[in-house]
């Protein structure tokens, strides 16, 4: 069983007056170190006034119990009760302001809280709980009926009546006549559909309709144009492309994710929708290695093919363009073979290296056994980047013509 905490006897105390506990900031040093040991040693008594038993501690034997001088008591006293961190009750004990008012709002709290599991016992006892609603919804449900806890310096009555003024606007607003005024030369619908002469419209005059807004808002309002009679819009062109390409596409991006069978069918749906905005190929595979190399060096590897639409869209607005392209050209020229044997080996280099260190947990280590490890996956022993990959599949002759 807890101990009880020692309270001060004290007749009234105001609680507004107490400072915050960061007050003593503002205080010397000499001061705040005082009143840290005082505090201290109250937390260790489990009290926030100095008593042994009924005895009212001295400031000597609180200096002791404090574990401080009773000079530095005796100087440094008065001004932490002139702050009002400290002050002394009806016998002349000296207790903590602060403590006593953490105290008295615990008090309060656990009295809410008796009161409301009074209220919910009886709510159980006499059937009135909703099936299948826990304790905390049936309350957040009750204050939502209230309008919410009332705000600061407002009371339940106020809030109440505040409540009850907000709904009857929110009422009247739904209500209220929409007006709108009409020209006679744009009264005229485009719609070959329509009826000629269904509304009759007067020209430069004011139409006033009441409209319940919570009735209208089911109706389902039909387009004033018609789809097919709409001109071809540039912008929502699809662009051309083959389901070879479509595959060849879904290819690289597997390749360059290191992913396996089992997204290839999120690949070509990739490979469609890119292809279908008109995106570059290369742009796509380049988004994807980059971020594959990201991932590969904080020990990661992707799981899904989504986890490269972020990087590609970024690339495609533009985004952290000196990491993903290199300096754009009017026409770019195609892709050699050995650039993409290069691009490949290095998007698997990639995943044999997310794979050994989620293995291993050792960076320094697998960067040294790299070249050993690179050759047993039938890679070539050369640094891990793409310029040096390019250059070990790039043809001698090209070598030596650059």
């Amino acid at each position: 069983m807890a101990r009880p905490f020692i309270r001060p006897t004290i007749a009234a105390f105001n609680r507004d007056a107490v400072p915050m506990a960061k007050a003593v900031r503002s205080t010397v040093p000499e001061v705040r170190g005082v009143y840290e040991n005082l505090m201290e040693a109250l937390r260790e008594l489990r009290s926030c006034v100095f008593l042994c038993g009924q005895r009212v501690l001295s400031d000597d034997e609180i200096a002791q119990q404090a574990c401080l001088p009773p000079t530095a008591l005796a100087q440094t006293l008065p001004q932490i009760i002139e702050r009002g961190l400290f002050a002394r009750d009806d016998t002349g004990a000296l207790f903590s302001t602060l403590l006593y008012d953490r105290q008295l709002r615990r008090e309060e709290r656990e009295a809410r809280k008796a009161v409301a599991d009074q209220h919910w016992q009886a709510v159980q006892q006499t059937g009135e709980v909703p099936p299948g609603l826990t304790r905390k919804q049936i309350t957040a449900r009750e204050n939502g009926r209230k309008g919410g806890a009332p705000r600061k310096g407002e009371t339940a009555e106020q809030r109440d009546a505040r409540r009850a003024r907000e709904l009857a606007a929110e009422q009247a607003q739904r209500k209220m006549p929409l007006v709108g005024v009409v020209a006679g030369t744009h009264a005229q619908s485009n719609n070959p559909n329509q009826k000629p002469n269904s509304v009759s419209v007067i020209e430069n005059s004011v139409i006033s309709v009441p409209i319940d807004l919570e009735l209208e808002s089911d109706n389902t309002i039909p387009s004033s144009s018609n789809s097919a009679d709409e001109p071809n819009n540039p912008a929502t062109e699809k662009a051309e492309y083959t389901d070879a390409q479509a595959k060849e596409l879904a290819a690289r991006i597997l390749t360059a994710s290191g992913l396996g069978d089992d997204q290839v069918g999120f690949a070509i749906s990739f490979a469609r929708q890119y292809l279908g905005r008109g995106v570059c190929s290369d742009l796509i595979v380049r988004a994807v290695a980059a971020h594959k190399q990201k991932m590969a060096d904080n020990g990661e590897f992707p799981r899904r093919v989504g986890v490269f639409k972020g990087p590609i869209e970024r690339a495609i607005a533009g985004e952290e363009v000196a990491q993903l392209v290199t300096e754009a050209e009017p026409t770019a020229a195609p892709m050699l073979e050995w650039q993409k044997k290069a691009q490949a080996a290095y998007a698997r280099s990639s995943t044999v290296f997310a794979a050994e260190m989620s293995a291993c947990r050792d960076f320094g280590r697998l960067q040294r056994d790299w070249p050993e490890i690179a050759a047993q996956h039938g890679l070539p022993p050369v640094e891990r980047t793409l310029a040096a990959y390019e250059a070990h599949f790039k043809p001698q002759s090209e070598q030596v013509a650059a």
